[in-house]
């Protein structure tokens, strides 16, 4: 996967809005991205686990993962009607 830089991320979403909706809308993506290679990490490790206690742990880092991607993905459904408000 190739790097992403927040920066570029917000220059970019500079074309789509000048407000400050596309800094949220790139912290929002960014976040959801550094998250999908969490827990892309932390289900491959899943693989290699033998103790019951250690899986439980893990899987506990999965739902926090989730919960975080589930938190920036309904913040960036708010952001994205804003700027199709915007665009109209």
């Amino acid at each position: 996967m190739n790097d992403i830089n927040l920066e570029e991320l917000i220059k970019k979403l500079s074309l789509i809005s000048p407000n400050k909706e596309k800094v949220e809308l790139a912290v929002d993506l960014y976040d959801i991205f550094e998250s999908s290679s969490k827990l892309e990490i932390l289900i491959n490790d899943i693989k290699s686990i033998k103790e019951k206690e250690i899986l439980i742990e893990k899987l506990i880092e999965i739902e926090i993962e989730l919960d975080h991607i589930n938190w920036h993905y309904k913040s960036l459904k708010k952001d994205l009607k804003v700027l199709y408000k915007l665009t109209d």
